[in-house]
């Protein structure tokens, strides 16, 4: 069972590329055996992405849509409906200025491939991506030449 994360950006426009984000995730899905897809939830990539994953529930229903959460949850946390349920991954406690650069470190370590929205060179979306390719991780580029 293979794994998959998403790495984008807080703020970008990703309509125009909402069509080759499901044509990679249904091309992971199956020629590659992905079953689980990793989520930030924290902006318009990520929402996106997990939107895609949703509705490509109907198609794949044995594919699970997880919210991964940089901070404990709290009382009165609710799983936004698209998700199939919510995971904490850091294994001790970080300062909370650095619960998301260590989340992101947490989800490449638990996956094999990386969906990229990234268009820039800087940010913690970019660091990911980095730290995914120090790892060796296969990174899917939905925007060309980045």
């Amino acid at each position: 069972m293979a794994k998959c994360a998403f790495f984008g950006h807080r703020q970008f426009n990703y309509a125009p590329y909402r069509e080759k984000i499901e044509t990679l995730i249904c091309d992971l899905i199956e020629n590659h055996g992905v079953t689980e897809f990793y989520n930030g939830s924290r902006g318009d990539f990520d929402g996106v992405c997990a939107e895609i994953v949703f509705t490509l529930k109907v198609r794949f229903p044995d594919i699970k849509n997880i919210m991964v959460v940089s901070y404990h949850p709290h009382d009165g946390f609710a799983l936004p409906k698209c998700f199939d349920e919510s995971i904490y991954l850091l294994e001790k406690s970080v300062p909370p200025k650095y619960a998301i650069s260590y989340t992101n470190q947490a989800i490449v370590e638990r996956v094999d491939y990386i969906i990229s929205g990234v268009t820039y060179d800087w940010g913690g979306a970019w660091t990911a991506c980095e730290y995914a390719r120090r790892k060796k991780k296969i990174i899917l580029n939905v925007i060309e030449g980045k």
